[in-house]
């Protein structure tokens, strides 16, 4: 059999798709969607790299570890910047654990009282009362708190629940993390400072910041000195709201560290507290933890490096910072200044114009009080047409209120005269008396009842006083009052008194009390502060 070629029979074979499927790269080419994704992609990588954390964290994270170099030891700060003045803010109804630090009147907030060991090893007599802010000393106890009474690795410092807690030098955030014992806890490692043992070595510390209400840092991000990264509250084992800091070596076997363990409390037949009390383990807690009030409030000098030439170039830069700070500085003031200049010309004129309306009141007010002026030695003559005393009393009331003296070769003296005479010359003549003569206006009062319901206008009467706390009738002010609140929130009607608004040294002010805290008003320029209102039922 001989095979023959489909030619020769007419046959032809086509197939069915003449062009070859073109390359897969040839439809990615064509997807718009699918380059929109790469991108989104790349700039996700990108944004982690050089975001929160920076390059530094990224290639750490890549590489397995830190690069501790680049953390550069600049100083220490304590971890809490502002506390309460607790006298002064008890005095306007205010307490620790009631309310929070955004509740705490910014003039009641003082900087954070120096930790002193040798008062805080006595503290056992002030522990618990009013005015003390470190609770629990460095290793106390919390039955006393006093220093070295205890167990108790950190010191605990009593602030109302919120206040902002900053980091104590530059460092890296190695745990975040909340758990039944310390609560919200951030554990800050801080390579090459100076050693608390020998400030001229450098070694790694730890620094605790627990019981926190809020944490605004994740592990593994770089914080600076002074910045804040969380914010204090009651979390974990704590019977009220405050900071519990500690430090803790680098040979300390965890962090943070506690120099005992539930078990070992446990054999000793001690719970938690008692063990602590009790000063369980208390070498434990010198050998691996240090002070960390002491330490941060020592602020040790930097150890001396070998690269001189990069702190040399830091403080070149930092000297061309402060040239164009300085600068900066230089033309806002310059702008304020004719910007104060402009404002102080638009007071005057006001002022002025305030001025003119208060002479003309009181000026009616004084026509309105008749003097009685008898000419004892000049009669009126013949050919004059005789005044009635009402008219007497006018013009003399007019040349004085016009500052204007007597018509000289005149001797003129001022009568005063009872209800009767002054009847039978004229029905419209009112009796003048003589008002005591005070001392000049030191100070003012404010009178109130004491309370509000919070529902209606409570009525304010504020008087003004001489240095003998005496009420100043004689005179009204010659200078405008403010009326604010020092603590609570109220409306006044009017916020501010002129002098035209005393009569007899008083003046009366409607106050509308917003919500139901305690009201404590304060008079400005003085200063002066009322007595709290409370709010009732």
């Amino acid at each position: 059999m001989h095979l023959r070629s489909r030619k020769k029979f007419g046959f032809r074979i086509n197939p069915l798709h003449c062009k070859r499927e073109p390359h897969a790269f040839y439809y990615l080419k064509e997807q718009w969607s699918f380059w929109i994704a790469a991108l989104s992609i790349l700039a996700f990588v990108l944004g982690n790299m050089v975001g929160q954390h920076g390059l530094y964290a990224f290639w750490a994270s890549v590489l397995g570890e830190f690069d501790d170099s680049l953390i550069v030891y600049t100083g220490t700060v304590s971890p809490i910047e502002k506390v309460p003045d607790y006298e002064k803010w008890g005095s306007y109804g205010g307490h620790v654990d009631e309310h929070t630090y955004r509740q705490v009147p910014e003039e009641v907030l003082i900087s954070l009282p120096r930790y002193q060991s040798s008062l805080q090893k006595e503290s056992n007599t002030l522990h618990g009362r009013g005015n003390d802010v470190y609770s629990v000393g460095y290793l106390g106890s919390y039955e006393t708190g006093a220093e070295g009474d205890g167990s108790h690795p950190g010191i605990d410092i009593r602030v109302p629940m919120g206040t902002p807690v900053i980091a104590m030098a530059n460092g890296i955030t190695t745990r975040v993390y909340e758990d039944s014992g310390f609560g919200k806890t951030i554990v800050v490692r801080h390579p090459n400072v100076p050693d608390p043992n020998d400030p001229s070595k450098t070694t790694t510390l730890f620094s605790v910041y627990a019981h926190l209400s809020a944490l605004y840092v994740t592990e593994d991000t770089i914080v600076h000195k002074g910045e804040q990264i969380g914010a204090s509250g009651q979390s974990g084992f704590a019977s009220g709201p405050h900071l519990h800091f500690q430090i803790d070596r680098d040979e300390a076997p965890w962090h943070p560290y506690w120099p005992f363990t539930g078990e070992e409390a446990r054999q000793e037949g001690l719970t938690l507290a008692s063990a602590v009390n009790a000063g369980l383990f208390k070498s434990r807690g010198y050998l691996y933890t240090t002070n960390s009030m002491m330490y941060a409030q020592a602020n040790y000098t930097p150890v001396e490096v070998e690269e001189k030439t990069v702190v040399v170039a830091r403080v070149q830069k930092s000297e061309e910072k402060t040239t164009v700070i300085e600068t900066v500085k230089s033309n806002i003031v310059k702008l304020l200044e004719a910007v104060a200049s402009r404002r102080s010309d638009r007071v005057a004129q006001m002022l002025a114009r305030r001025d003119a309306r208060m002479n003309e009141r009181l000026a009616r007010m004084y026509t309105e009080e008749v003097v009685i002026v008898a000419q004892a030695d000049n009669p009126v003559s013949e050919s004059e047409p005789e005044e009635t005393v009402e008219e007497q009393a006018v013009s003399a009331s007019a040349e004085a209120t016009a500052g204007k003296k007597p018509s000289e070769g005149k001797e003129e003296e001022t009568v005063i005269v009872s209800e009767e005479t002054v009847a039978s010359a004229s029905n419209d003549v009112r009796t003048v008396t003589e008002e005591p003569v005070n001392g000049e206006i030191t100070s003012v009062f404010i009178y109130h009842d004491g309370n509000f319901s919070g529902r209606a206008w409570e009525t304010v009467r504020v008087s003004v006083i001489d240095a003998r706390g005496n009420t100043v009738t004689t005179k009204a002010p010659d200078f405008d009052i403010y009326l604010r609140t020092a603590y609570g929130e109220a409306e006044f009607n009017p916020p501010m008194l002129s002098p035209i608004d005393f009569n007899g040294g008083e003046a009366y002010v409607q106050m509308l009390p917003r919500g139901r805290r305690t009201v404590v008003i304060k008079a400005q320029p003085f200063g002066v502060l009322s007595g709290p209102m409370a709010y009732e039922e």
